[in-house]
């Protein structure tokens, strides 16, 4: 029982410090999700260009936020929890290129 209770505990510590360094690195090292626009001719620009810049950004990335915003507040009173998450959603696409840049894609 002792020997059970032991190991259980040495689990419980790596995995403990293991969260707890997960939790270190991400707030010591915010800036280093961060990442700017790739340069033409740069490593992936052409995927960077027509994600984000022709797709997020430009009328496909638009319409697709309008529609999901719009089918959102529809449906309102039938779910109002999944019509809340809808409009977040709405709202983080059409932000995309900002959030994009904020949290870090790598490219």
């Amino acid at each position: 029982m002792k020997k059970a209770l032991q190991a259980g505990l040495t689990k419980l510590k790596t995995r403990a410090a293991s969260i707890s360094a997960l939790i270190l690195g991400t707030v010591l090292a915010p800036s280093a999700f961060a990442i700017t626009a790739p340069a033409a001719g740069s490593f992936a620009f052409d995927l960077y260009d027509v994600a984000v810049n022709e797709v997020l950004l430009g009328a496909p990335g638009f319409v697709g936020a309008v529609i999901i915003m719009v089918v959102s507040a529809v449906n309102l009173t039938r779910n109002w929890v999944l019509s809340i998450a809808g409009l977040l959603g709405g709202v983080i696409l059409i932000n995309a290129d900002t959030i994009t840049a904020s949290m870090g894609m790598i490219v």
